[in-house]
């Protein structure tokens, strides 16, 4: 075999093992360089370069800091104002309980946020019209597309992730900077917010036998005073680097890291917490992913795939229809693969094809990063979507009608935006 077609069925082996619910992600991207170096296509260190890749340190760094950030007692704080809105207006409370679940995303990423919420929902009751039957679809709707969009906290790496799994296919001055992708998912975002305060009424109201146990491993920060407002000081430091990267340069990237650093000798966090959050499934997965593409690159199969890809869209010309078969697409992978999966095998391909077509990748690789994460149609979307949908026991074939019109209409709206902020033809 030559060292193209050795590379394509690495690459696929990759995919399929990321379809297996039981191989992490992590453990299969990485299974994957070591192939890459057996079978002699890479040696070592282009293998494993993700491992020391400076947006990999950076990413890792900052899920340090979003796991010091839930040690604090900010989200606690706002579950009392859901047992204040209550019985006030139906519309009111809505809004309440969307703007507070965005807020809580910056601070928890959205299993976690599920998981508590469901501890919050006996502030609601079963008696007024906001029950939880109701709100559960609703909030699980603007989970997945509110998680990391607006670009603090976790949010506040999204562009650059995205990079990680292209930065070795496309020219440098192709890379997003911090803020793209936020300027392409807020208009989707916030009609997500406002189809929520819609859909809640057409849901089914019904008693709901809620187990508070499920979260019974969140527990309220219990930092001391002083510890706690060190990690908003050193979060808000870091993302103001983040924010003004421009006067930083390469320093950008390793300034998170010294953050975690200082909270790791305040005793924010235990030197196994830290290792536990930077040596993350996501974090392996992503280094990984760099050695594949490092490979396809060098080997020419993305060149290849790019082309085969370009194909199927070069009977038209016009962007937004590129771009609107690109998210309908990934939408409709990523209900049977997870949102990381869907990304890890979408992202290097359509940066291919943009490289041999000309195109801009930027664009195409929003419509991949953001249509990624709408999964909320079916359970196995992802398992923040499979606990939500078993909290609320919906029926996934009943509550379609209100799902995929959703769906529809943001992959869509995404596409225009895309169109919009990135031309594919400049």
């Amino acid at each position: 075999m030559s060292s193209i077609q050795i590379v394509i069925a690495i690459t696929i082996l990759m995919a399929i093992l990321f379809m297996m619910p039981k191989v992490p992600f992590g453990l299969a991207a990485m299974f994957c360089c070591f192939l890459l170096v057996v079978t002699g296509v890479s040696d070592i260190s282009e293998a494993f370069s993700g491992l020391s890749n400076q947006t990999v340190i950076m990413v890792a760094s900052m899920f340090g800091l979003s796991a010091a950030l839930q040690k604090t007692s900010l989200a606690f704080r706002l579950k009392d104002l859901i047992g204040i809105m209550s019985g006030k207006s139906d519309m009111a409370l809505m809004i309440t309980l969307s703007v507070l679940f965005i807020v809580m995303l910056l601070v928890l990423p959205g299993m976690v946020l599920m998981v508590m919420f469901a501890s919050f929902l006996g502030a609601l009751g079963d008696k007024s019209e906001v029950t939880p039957s109701r709100v559960i679809l609703p909030m699980l709707m603007i989970n997945v597309c509110w998680e990391t969009c607006i670009p603090l906290g976790m949010g506040a790496t999204q562009d650059f992730q995205a990079n990680a799994y292209i930065e070795n296919i496309v020219a440098a001055e192709q890379l997003l900077v911090y803020g793209d992708m936020f300027k392409v998912r807020i208009i989707p975002a916030i009609l997500v917010v406002i189809y929520a305060c819609w859909v809640w009424k057409k849901l089914p109201k019904r008693e709901l036998n809620i187990n508070d146990e499920m979260s019974s491993n969140i527990r309220r920060g219990d930092l001391a005073k002083w510890k706690e407002w060190l990690v908003y000081i050193v979060f808000i430091c870091v993302v103001l680097v983040l924010v003004f990267n421009s006067y930083f340069g390469s320093l950008m990237y390793v300034i998170p890291g010294l953050g975690l650093v200082i909270l790791g000798f305040a005793g924010v966090l235990s030197p196994k917490e830290i290792t536990q959050n930077v040596c993350s499934d996501t974090i392996w997965m992503l280094a990984g992913i760099m050695g594949m593409t490092a490979a396809l690159t060098n080997s020419g199969a993305a060149d290849l795939i790019g082309n085969v890809m370009y194909s199927l869209v070069s009977w038209t010309d016009n962007g937004f229809v590129i771009m609107l078969i690109i998210s309908l697409f990934t939408a409709l992978m990523t209900t049977f693969l997870s949102n990381s999966g869907c990304r890890g095998v979408l992202l290097p391909l359509v940066a291919a094809m943009a490289v041999s077509a000309g195109m801009d990748p930027r664009g195409l690789v929003c419509c991949v990063s953001i249509s990624a994460g709408y999964a909320f149609c079916f359970p196995t979307g992802s398992t923040t979507c499979a606990f939500a949908f078993a909290l609320g026991e919906y029926n996934p074939a009943k509550v379609l009608k209100y799902t995929l019109p959703l769906l529809v209409i943001l992959c869509v709206v995404t596409a225009i935006c895309c169109n919009i902020v990135f031309p594919v033809y400049g």
